[in-house]
């Protein structure tokens, strides 16, 4: 294998790795969102819950402040949820696998890991 072909296998790899950290920093983003609307569902359902009967309970006000933002819907999906899950997961062991791949470039130890 030529000099050039070493090389060449080297960026290949750091752009593989560079795409799927990018890759993995969206999806955690996108868990740490959907987390906090979890919580933030959470806390409104708890407080919800504790209200004692009033006549705030008629107001628009009322009906606003503990109604669900849109943005909570796609987290109230368990398919979802569990896709995200899944996709955080598959993008941890690629950057793990990557790693491990620039790690035997630059070691030349030969043993694969899965």
């Amino acid at each position: 294998m030529t000099d050039q072909e070493k090389k060449q296998q080297r960026v290949s790899l750091g752009i593989e790795i560079e795409d799927a950290q990018q890759e993995f920093a969206y999806l955690r983003e996108k868990a740490l969102r959907w987390a906090g609307n979890l919580d933030a569902i959470a806390k409104k359902v708890y407080r919800v819950a504790t209200l004692n009967p009033s006549a705030a309970d008629f107001t628009a006000e009322f009906e606003l402040a503990n109604r669900l933002t849109p943005e909570c819907r796609p987290v109230l999906n368990f398919e979802e949820i569990e896709k995200l899950i899944e996709e955080l997961r598959a993008a941890r062991k690629q950057l793990f696998n990557l790693a491990e791949r620039k790690a035997q470039l630059s070691s030349g130890d030969f043993s694969v890991t899965v």
